[in-house]
């Protein structure tokens, strides 16, 4: 339990911090040595999969595990495990689904160290979660399902797997949650499908009262020349694409470049966790209003 002592002592550190939350304690949990850096593609899932459906069924959530395999190569073959977690609509007449996508699976270990992955994506994870916990007791004239994915360090596999299987379930977004620790300037970078555009207003309204910024772009190109970094295509970059390429309108938080990105050194003591919280508040707040607006009345 040496690694539980040495994060609290982390988080304690932290200037106006209480260890309080569910968040921090997920935070912990999920970047702990304990977690070896959530690898992905083995044929059991692995025990960081286990603890997120317990959360959610700690709200009495529908979840279940789906399970897919994915190429590793040229000859090799991994299996992936998603964690489908879903708040059904009560209501005889449901509007389409909101999907939250959130990878859970990071880079491994090797030998006795191990990639904590916090930012890259315990953020994501924690935060989805935290949304959850936050609107349990709200109900919605629709699903919101919630889908820590796995094997997006491969190949963006598990998002794929999951639309794959979408059929003909009506889907009115996908809000996707992949980096989300606050750096500089309290900013929260966002990309957006153009359906969104006539929406820009309402969904920055829900940031500037959190003391988080938000940098919305509907240009994967304009968010990249922003950021300086030519480099990265944003569209493609993380589980909301397999969404667009389904036609489906996504959003995408996150929080841009990090130099510790894939390293050990993306680890817990570099997370703000008290702005991490008013990022999941302001993402909830938009949850909210977005859960009541079609995205079609708007275009």
């Amino acid at each position: 339990m040496q690694w539980l002592r040495i994060s609290i002592l982390l988080l304690l550190l932290q200037p106006q911090h209480a260890l309080s939350s569910a968040l921090d304690r997920d935070m912990i949990i999920l970047t702990s040595a304990e977690f070896e850096g959530r690898p992905s593609g083995a044929q059991s899932p692995h025990r960081s999969a286990y603890y997120i459906m317990r959360q959610f069924e700690k709200l009495e959530l529908d979840v279940k595990l789906s399970s897919f395999e994915f190429k590793r190569g040229f000859f090799e073959t991994g299996t992936g495990h998603n964690i489908v977690a879903t708040k059904p609509c009560t209501l005889e007449q449901c509007q389409p689904a909101i999907i939250f996508t959130a990878h859970y699976d990071h880079l491994g270990g090797n030998g006795y160290r191990h990639y904590p992955g916090a930012n890259d994506n315990a953020t994501g994870v924690a935060v989805m979660m935290d949304i959850a916990r936050r609107l349990n007791n709200v109900e919605f004239e629709r699903d919101l399902v919630f889908v820590a994915t796995d094997a997006e360090e491969k190949g963006l596999h598990g998002a794929k797997h999951f639309v794959s299987q979408l059929g003909k379930v009506p889907v009115s977004m996908n809000i996707n949650l992949d980096m989300l620790n606050i750096q500089k300037r309290n900013t929260l970078y966002a990309l957006a499908s153009r359906d969104f555009k006539p929406m820009q207003e309402q969904i920055e309204s829900h940031f500037g009262t959190q003391c988080v910024r938000l940098n919305l772009y509907f240009s994967s190109k304009r968010m990249a020349r922003r950021l300086n970094a030519p480099q990265i295509d944003w569209l493609r970059a993380s589980d909301h694409y397999p969404f667009h390429r389904a036609k489906i309108p996504f959003i995408y938080f996150g929080s841009g470049v990090d130099k510790h990105h894939h390293s050990m050194d993306d680890s817990l003591d570099k997370i703000n966790l008290e702005k991490l919280s008013q990022v999941s508040q302001s993402i909830t707040g938009l949850v909210r209003s977005l859960a009541t607006t079609s995205v079609s009345d708007t275009s």
